[in-house]
């Protein structure tokens, strides 16, 4: 596989030489009406392929080839100039700025609109801020950096995070955001893509920009647009590569041989120390003596033992990425070809991942009414291997090692059920998805229709997996293996229509007009073999017919989803803006009554800028005001309206006498014929602003939605002869705020500053649940056993509340408590501690805001920036559950390992934060922390060479660059990230988050 993907990097290589005739030499430089330099303007010689652009100070200079060049200087936001270059080598332009063009266009789903004439939140990502960070996925650039989008870190190799828009409006439905890539709806995954394609990222926050995509856009809308050829541009070639080292942002280890011994006498601390105090060791008190160690740990008392079980199995890790890329374009024809290598191995031993991506998209305009195009890709990740678990890394003391004196694992070290993590990680593991997609379009300009345009997007994208895994100590040393292939085919139309036209004196009345019908199918099929019991594993997965007890199954569904959708946009004078939309959904997964739904919305806006009062402002850039109402849907997963059977073993019976075996179903799940979609229903309040030429921007929105018809798991009686059905009830409310600010003190020709931030707060609470009020007490019953309170927000905190742990010298110790255990606070005074009585609300698992601070700082060639993001808990919120472990048997307290960073109590150590060890309370309190924190996560210094050293090596750009991610963390939290909730438990933690330094470069020619 290695050697075509670097064949084809080698063919595209020779593929893009293209020779010139090159006579004169014209340099210059091109700045706007206020004498400011402009970069990246494109300088193409009229009638050629032949051009270049404009570097960081605005100087630019090419090798013109014809007798009579003409050359054609053009950028986002100013107006295009063409300008003779007959017998000129030095040639100074100015554009200036174009009112209508200073209109950033935004993707908005089966279109575009300029941003000046939005009604609701859209937010497009600052790609370039994060351009020299070490980002596998495209989500990590959005991460901190877009007011009301929450992009998750990441904590092992390849790993997608977790994106979450304006916080969380259900309890059973679908959380993810529906992703669409070039205008198509995606479900594969965004790691797919790599980042190096893509040109933007926009995201539809609010429910009227959400509304267009109905059923499935209560969880926001995340578009991404790639890469293409620009118009006339001459073919460039770019390569980009960086090498990253990582290592864990909170440093951590296991107790060493000193430690654990403490550790053991701190279990056994009546023993371990004298009395009365038990602050001093006790000299007669001894390991071996029953039931302190077990024998293999007692053993590595006397030997002298000190192994390192958790550095053996991490070491740090390493990213490397190569990009190849070649894009032009012709008079008819622009193209984008490109090819990805990444490579990451991990902290822990085999979490590596692989990545290989090609994409090839071209469009060609055949006539003057006609364009056709394909956006194609194809990614192959590798994520073969199995990790040592850390939960069993974590308790494995340094008294015993993983192999005996032969070199063979020890199945057991410690002698107790707990199996050595390293016979996990010796498996023979497969583990390969594979992704290719190809979106074909034709887009036709209806002749003798000014303003009408028909396109039609047909997607087909394809996805499988490929596992296997074997391992001769599975299934209880007696070896197992299995293979797993499963695919999902996705094919989707859209038919879109789209007018758009201005009329009347100055054209003042603007409208435009859009029409969708789309269907979308996917098929999904999955077969699994799998066996144990086997007398040779040689050939691993691939001969699981020799496993004495041999198990296959499979798999295989389909959905089918339909949509009708209408759009329109009105303005006046690029004043008053309308904009209104309606879409039918319908989906084969609800019910047979409830297949369909209808979505509406509708936006207005007030561009008080383009008022005359203000017209002629020198402050006042823009100013807009905007208010919308929408309804989003959610959707359940396929089978959730449907009855459903299963065959599973113990439905098996003979029939008749000496008769065979014959599988029976049994009815696993109810129907609910009557199963609706969940629905959103909310507004949005907005304003845009700009000052002084933009110098000063920004946005601030206020919203507020509701939910119904909440998907709920109603619990039925157990009479019944099933646990639950999916239901419709209860409501939530969502509200927030939202405010982005972007300055740019300095613009000079040898020093530039921008500056940014944002900020969003948002607040879910359950309104209503199951309206059942069975203590007659005027008020609706919360649901205590699934933590949902009628009043409070979905992730309420509900526990004890902890005074402190008992001492050794108190007299007031309740039966069954002893020191160094948690003190609860008896809220009802009873004298016992009991649930129902005696636990309260103590905050949520929700953050109260976050904010995240950009800075971009250029000096000449050199670039400096850096970004900090940061999630905050205010005074009750953003708890996270932080459990460490500390065993609640005796002899395993004492013969497990721990990490070392663990605070726990102790006779000498009385004021800890968390209880003994070894010993556990007839209630226990889960204790929760704040995870508020604040993080320096993206800082890069690069430097560009000067152009005429670039010129004189023939190279039209090289960039090199030194960067770091996630540097430092400012928190309280204890254990591995806060980001993530990975605390002290070794057996939830899951893996930390890397920090990282990477080198980088990046040259076009």
């Amino acid at each position: 596989m290695n050697q075509l993907f670097f064949s084809f990097i080698i063919c595209m290589f020779i593929s893009s030489q293209i020779i010139h005739s090159q006579t004169t030499t014209v340099k210059g430089e091109v700045t706007s009406n206020n004498g400011e330099p402009l970069p990246g303007v494109n300088v193409v010689e009229k009638g050629t392929s032949n051009g270049t652009v404009t570097d960081f100070d605005g100087l630019y200079s090419i090798k013109v080839t014809t007798e009579t060049p003409i050359l054609v200087f053009s950028s986002i936001g100013f107006g295009t100039q063409e300008i003779s270059a007959v017998n000129i080598s030095d040639l100074n332009v100015t554009l200036e700025e174009d009112a209508q063009a200073l209109d950033e266009v935004v993707l908005v789903g089966y279109g575009t609109q300029k941003k000046q004439d939005l009604t609701g939140a859209i937010v497009s990502a600052d790609l370039e801020q994060f351009q020299e960070s070490p980002n596998t996925s495209v989500l990590q650039s959005l991460q901190g950096s877009l007011p009301g989008i929450t992009v998750g870190q990441t904590s092992t190799t390849g790993a997608e995070p977790d994106i979450q828009i304006r916080g969380r409006s259900t309890l059973n439905g679908s959380q993810d955001p529906l992703i669409v890539v070039d205008g198509v709806i995606y479900r594969g995954r965004l790691n797919d893509l790599n980042p190096k394609d893509i040109k933007s990222v926009d995201v539809l926050k609010d429910p009227s920009s959400k509304a267009i995509y109905g059923a499935q856009a209560a969880n926001g809308i995340v578009i991404v647009s790639t890469k293409s050829g620009k118009s006339t541009q001459r073919p460039t070639i770019n390569y980009s590569t960086f090498y990253a080292v990582q290592t864990p942002t909170n440093t951590r280890r296991t107790n060493n041989r000193d430690e654990f011994l403490r550790s053991a006498r701190d279990v056994d601390w009546e023993n371990g120390y004298l009395a009365p105090d038990y602050t001093q060791d006790n000299p007669a008190w001894s390991p071996g003596v029953d039931p302190v160690f077990n024998p293999t740990s007692f053993e590595g008392v006397g030997n002298g033992t000190d192994f390192d079980w958790f550095g053996t199995a991490t070491n740090p890790g390493y990213t490397q990425d190569h990009q190849l890329s070649i894009r032009g374009s012709s008079d008819k024809t622009s193209y984008f070809i490109s090819a990805g290598l990444t490579n990451q191995v991990g902290w822990i031993t085999n979490d590596n991942y692989d990545r290989q991506t090609v994409r090839v998209n071209i469009d060609t305009k055949i006539t003057d009414w006609l364009t056709i195009g394909a956006n194609t890709f194809g990614t192959f990740s590798d994520f073969s291997g199995v990790n040592p678990g850390l939960n069993a890394l974590a308790r494995m003391n340094p008294l015993v090692t993983p192999r005996d004196e032969e070199g063979e694992y020890i199945i057991n070290p410690l002698g107790n059920n707990i199996v050595n993590p390293f016979l996990a990680s010796s498996a023979d593991d497969r583990d390969n998805l594979n992704n290719i997609s190809a979106i074909f379009y034709a887009s036709i300009d209806i002749p003798q229709v000014d303003g009408l345009n028909f396109r039609v997007n047909y997607s087909n994208n394809y996805r499988w997996s490929l596992r296997g895994n074997s391992n001769i100590y599975g299934a209880g040393l007696t070896g197992s293996a299995f293979k797993e292939t499963s695919s999902t085919h996705d094919v989707l139309v859209d038919n879109i229509l789209t007018f758009d036209k201005r009329y009347g004196q100055d054209e003042n009345h603007g409208f435009k007009a859009t029409l969708v019908v789309g269907l979308n199918t996917i098929d999904y099929e999955q077969t699994m073999a799998e066996g144990s019991g086997f007398g040779n594993l040689a050939l691993s997965y691939n001969s699981l017919e020799q496993a004495v007890i041999q198990r296959i199954s499979s798999d295989a569904s389909k959905e089918s989803y339909t949509a009708q959708t209408g759009r329109i946009n009105y303005d006046f004078k690029r004043k008053y803006l309308l904009s209104a939309s309606l879409r039918r959904d319908g989906f084969s997964g609800f019910s047979e009554n409830n297949k369909t739904a209808l979505f509406p919305s509708i936006g207005l806006g007030w561009v008080i800028s383009n008022e005359e009062f203000l017209a002629n402002s020198e402050a006042v850039t823009n100013l807009k005001l905007r208010g919308s109402y929408g309804s989003n849907g959610n959707l359940t997963s396929q089978y959730s309206s449907l009855s459903r059977l299963e065959t599973p073993p113990e439905s098996r019976y003979l029939f008749g006498d000496g008769g065979t075996t014959v599988n029976g179903q049994t009815v696993i799940s109810l129907a609910n014929p009557d199963l609706r979609w969940e629905r959103t229903d909310g507004i949005n309040i907005g304003a845009d602003f700009g000052f002084f030429q933009n110098r000063a921007s920004g946005s601030i929105d206020y919203y507020n939605s509701r939910t119904k018809d909440l998907l709920w798991d109603f619990i039925l009686p157990e009479l019944s002869g099933f646990s639950s059905i999916r239901s419709n009830v209860g409501e939530i409310k969502n509200t927030g705020l939202e405010f982005t600010l972007s300055f740019s003190p300095v613009r000079s020709e040898q020093f530039n500053w921008d500056f940014g931030v944002n900020f969003a707060s948002n607040r879910n609470e359950i309104v209503e649940l199951l309206g059942i009020d069975a203590d007659s007490d005027g008020r609706e019953d919360d649901l205590i056993a699934n933590g949902l309170f009628i009043g409070e927000s979905i992730g309420t905190i509900y526990d004890y509340e902890v005074d402190g742990f008992y001492q050794v010298d108190d007299d007031n110790i309740p039966d069954g408590w002893s020191p160094g255990l948690q003190r609860l606070v008896d809220l009802d005074n009873s004298g016992d501690i009991t649930p129902d009585a005696d636990r309260r609300i103590l905050g949520r698992e929700e953050p109260a805001y976050q904010f995240g601070i950009s800075n971009s700082l250029s000096y000449k060639n050199f670039a400096f920036k850096f970004f900090i993001n940061s999630i905050q808990g205010g005074s009750d919120g953003y708890l996270g559950r932080n459990n460490p472990d500390l065993q609640d048997s005796f002899g395993n307290a004492q013969n497990n390992n721990r990490f070392s960073d663990i605070d726990y109590w102790s006779p000498l150590n009385p004021n800890s934060t968390y209880r003994r060890l070894g010993v556990n309370a007839p209630v226990t309190a889960q204790r929760f922390f704040d995870r508020s924190f604040v993080r320096l996560q993206d800082v890069s210094l690069s430097y560009r060479l000067p152009q005429d050293v670039l010129d004189n090596i023939g190279i039209q750009n090289l960039k090199l660059f030194l960067s770091g991610k996630n540097l430092v963390t400012w928190t309280d939290w204890e254990g591995w990230d806060p980001e993530t909730g990975q605390g002290l438990d070794s057996s939830n933690s899951g893996l930390p988050v890397m920090k990282s330094v990477t080198f980088g470069l990046d040259i076009s020619f």
